[in-house]
């Protein structure tokens, strides 16, 4: 593992456990420490955010460009599990498919984020077919697990659409809007809340929801 791989496993860890206070404790300091384990984090990464800005062709955008990166920054922290991959592969997979999709919506590019998804299919027809269905909850737990997936991928498509559109923001600071928007994703998904919320962590998420419902309702409802 190179020099730059072992500083960004040290940040991503010390990140975590931060992120771990605050969702523990949380309160004005746990929430400076937070912030301030993402700017590391972000400090780190920043070698090869600009290496992949540069390599996607986006260094005119450069703004965009890092704002995406940020984001999927702080969603490869947030998945990450050191028992499948570094966290340097797991952060790449997340910054080259925000790039992708950031230069596709600017220049339409049709080429294919880096995620691919093979499937395969099977006829119930075809023979030795119940041979395979040997757990018959199978079928149930694979739509439960595929809705939780797909309710997952929403959630991150609304929180990331919502966090672009928060420019203000984005001016005090990537670290503060970073903190926002894993605090909003949480709550799109959470069926029941971690802790006690703050008045100023409703009135954040309460007013996102808002923002969300807006921007989906179709033009003539708005």
């Amino acid at each position: 593992m190179s020099v730059s791989s072992h500083a960004l496993e040290a940040a991503v860890t010390d990140w975590i456990a931060a992120r771990a206070a605050l969702d523990a404790e949380p309160s004005p300091r746990r929430r400076v420490q937070a912030d301030r384990a993402f700017a590391r984090l972000a400090a780190a990464a920043s070698p090869r955010v600009r290496y992949f800005i540069r390599r996607y062709g986006l260094s005119s955008v450069a703004d965009d460009s890092e704002q995406a990166c940020a984001i999927a920054l702080h969603r490869a922290a947030q998945s990450y599990d050191p028992r499948r991959a570094a966290f340097a592969t797991h952060m790449n997979w997340q910054i080259r498919a925000e790039l992708q999709a950031l230069r596709h919506r600017l220049h339409g590019d049709q080429r294919r984020a880096p995620h691919r998804f093979a499937t395969a299919t099977l006829s119930l027809d075809d023979p030795g077919i119940g041979d395979l269905l040997v757990d018959p909850g199978a079928e149930a737990a694979a739509e439960g697990r595929a809705a939780d997936y797909l309710a997952g991928r929403l959630a991150d498509c609304l929180a990331d659409d919502w966090a672009r559109r928060r420019d203000a923001e984005w001016q005090r600071g990537k670290a503060k809007l970073a903190a926002h928007h894993s605090l909003v994703r949480r709550h799109l998904t959470a069926i029941q809340p971690a802790g006690r919320l703050s008045e100023s962590h409703r009135h954040i998420v309460r007013a996102a929801f808002a923002d969300m419902a807006q921007h989906l309702l179709p033009a003539g409802r708005a």
